[in-house]
């Protein structure tokens, strides 16, 4: 997801009871690709600020991504997870900054469930294979919404600033 619901990857479907480690070496060919230098997102430019050797600071321009991750997931090098004992000021900003954009994913779920009622009641469905289709057509049928209703704001401003 990026900062304005946009779905970019969903993994299919799987046992609930695997942890993320099993899920994002089994399943989620998107993070594998980053983490292995696909093309995926290549062309995504992003300026942060870093102190040069002197203590200026300064804007560097980088492209690719970095995958914002809570701690179950790898310790890959294009993995972000949240300090988890922070031991300083700046280390405990830096984690309750990263949890804060995780919530973003959260609040996108909570979108899809009020989009489409079969989300939120529950897929009557047996096997993999048709949730696996449910879930894509919502997620798909979602980022069309997102161009076209511009209910993105409202929900927005119902869901996500209470």
């Amino acid at each position: 997801m990026n900062h304005r619901w946009r779905i970019l990857s969903s993994t299919t479907g799987h046992p609930c009871r695997w942890n993320d480690k099993t899920l994002i070496n089994f399943f989620d060919t998107f993070a594998r690709g980053i983490q292995n230098g696909a093309d995926a997102l290549k062309d995504v430019e992003f300026e942060l600020k870093e102190k040069d050797r002197n203590g200026a600071v300064v804007s560097i321009k980088y492209s690719g991504c970095f995958l914002i991750v809570d701690n179950g997931y790898l310790k890959w090098s294009t993995t972000v997870p949240p300090t988890k004992n922070p031991e300083t000021e700046q280390e405990l900003r830096w984690s309750e900054w990263l949890e804060s954009l995780r919530k973003d994913v959260e609040c996108t779920f909570g979108i899809l469930k009020g989009r489409w009622r079969i989300l939120k009641s529950g897929i009557r469905i047996h096997g993999v294979t048709e949730p696996n289709k449910v879930w894509l057509t919502c997620c798909a049928f979602h980022n069309m919404l997102l161009d076209i209703d511009g209910l993105d704001l409202q929900w927005l401003a119902k869901w996500c600033f209470k």
